[in-house]
């Protein structure tokens, strides 16, 4: 058309070649559509760099509002020519966590065993609580058990101190890897001079590795919370330290020879004061 353009007028060569007018201006002062077919492509990459989960109808409106008119035909066109649409959604990293066999510890106080069990109170509101459950794992003696509406890493720490005040420190601590356990709050507090407790981390998708806290959690449910309706956060706790104290002095555990775990712990301190007086 620019060789026409030294005989006819930009209006008689567009009725002839049947070229919109507003076409050759654009292209006259622009880039040619090759030039611009890169920019697009070049814009499109920047776009999915920087968000990653979007896809292509989110990234050509996003594209709109930053003042790019192109129809989205020829920008889905090039989207495809990129490949742009066999991204992969985005993935969170998978932990990888070495496998330990779950022993029981020698002695009492040795290690401890932590995890939640959900349940829900009844009411108008329905509300969803968690219960912590804390067990010492060589006597099966819970040592914590609460329910809360919702137990973040803080409340845990918190929790954790009560339990040192009156039982002491263990060696380790063995839990799954929900958020509150692989925190940089309850790591940084068990690596603390004054602690240095080990944070034993079970493999994701291996509950069988934390199995004495697993069994404990199905026999708080069986004997306890599939029991009763709870209608209140506060009757809810009332009832489990019930149980809590039922399991703990009462009730005969067949791994124990058919003592309770206070029982236990007792003769395992009569035995090691025995030992030492020798």
């Amino acid at each position: 058309m620019d060789q026409l353009r030294d005989h006819f007028s930009v209006r008689s060569c567009a009725r002839v070649l049947g070229l919109r007018r507003a076409t050759y201006y654009k292209r006259k002062q622009g880039h040619k559509p090759e030039e611009e077919d890169a920019i697009i492509a070049t814009l499109l990459h920047d776009a999915v760099s920087q968000y990653l989960a979007w896809g292509f109808w989110m990234i050509f409106h996003w594209l709109r509002k930053q003042g790019h008119s192109w129809n989205h035909k020829r920008v889905y066109r090039i989207w495809k020519a990129e490949d742009l649409n066999l991204r992969r959604p985005p993935q969170r990293p998978k932990l990888k966590r070495p496998f330990m066999d779950l022993i029981a510890p020698a002695f009492v106080n040795q290690g401890w065993a932590i995890d939640f069990v959900s349940d829900w109170v009844i009411g108008p509101s329905q509300i969803p609580v968690r219960i912590i459950n804390i067990i010492d794992e060589c006597s099966r003696k819970v040592l914590w058990t609460e329910a809360h509406q919702s137990i973040t890493a803080q409340t845990l720490i918190g929790i954790l101190d009560k339990v040192i005040a009156w039982r002491g420190k263990p060696a380790y601590i063995r839990t799954d890897n929900g958020p509150e356990f692989i925190s940089e709050a309850l790591k940084a507090w068990a690596d603390d001079e004054a602690r240095k407790i080990e944070l034993r981390f079970i493999q994701p998708g291996k509950p069988t590795q934390n199995g004495l806290i697993e069994r404990l959690n199905g026999t708080l449910r069986r004997e306890c919370l599939n029991l009763v309706w709870f209608e209140s956060l506060d009757t809810l706790n009332q009832e489990i330290q019930q149980w809590w104290m039922t399991y703990n002095s009462i009730r005969p555990h067949s791994s124990l020879g058919y003592l309770t775990p206070d029982e236990f712990e007792e003769q395992q301190q009569k035995f090691y004061y025995s030992v030492v007086a020798a």
